[in-house]
Formats: C-alpha cells, sequence, structure tokens
C-alpha cells in the first residue's frame, strides 16, 4: 500500500530539478523527490530506520537548519480549476438555460 503527495515547485526550481537529475543520472526528477524523502526521514526518524549503516554527517546537517518546523521556502498554493460556467463567462460564452 501507497500513499501519494503532490508537490508544486516553481517552474524555475523545476528546471533546476531537472538539470540536476540529467547531471547525476536520476532516471526522473520523481526518484529524486523518494530519495530526498528517505534521506530525511532517515535524518526526523532514525528509530524506524531499517538502514543499518550511519547517517552520514552531511546528511543530518542538510535537515539541521529545519528542525525548528519553520517556513523556510515558498509555499506555491495549487489552484483549482474553475467551473465551466465560469470559464464560458469570462470567454463572453453565456448560458440561456430553458425552464
Amino acid at each position: 500500500m501507497f500513499g501519494k503527495i503532490v508537490a508544486r515547485i516553481d517552474i524555475d526550481n523545476f528546471k533546476r530539478l531537472s538539470e540536476i537529475r540529467d547531471k547525476y543520472g536520476f532516471s526522473s526528477n520523481y526518484e529524486i523527490i523518494q530519495y530526498l524523502v528517505a534521506c530525511f526521514l532517515r535524518v526526523a526518524d532514525p528509530e524506524h530506520d531499517e538502514t543499518e549503516e550511519p547517517v552520514p554527517d552531511e546528511i543530518k546537517d542538510m535537515f539541521a537548519d529545519y528542525s525548528e518546523a519553520e517556513k523556510h521556502f515558498e509555499f506555491v498554493k495549487p489552484k483549482r480549476k474553475l467551473p465551466q460556467y465560469k470559464l464560458d463567462e469570462i470567454h463572453g460564452q453565456l448560458r440561456l438555460w430553458e425552464n
């Protein structure tokens, strides 16, 4: 069983992530996100980590500043799709309803 997490990042960061994907040989941006989540969980929840090898100090340091749960990044709120009647109004298409 799996859970799904959807994240939105601005286009500049998406391009940067894609360049890093290509540079380091990841198969997808999704693979990078899975890797980052696994690294974070090893640091944030070590008692449930099943990996035998110790977490490198560089990875611990990378997440240390986020331990205060303070907002350190610009959150991009997803936009909902407008209902069709609103899109019609925007485009000057009025719907006439018959009773």
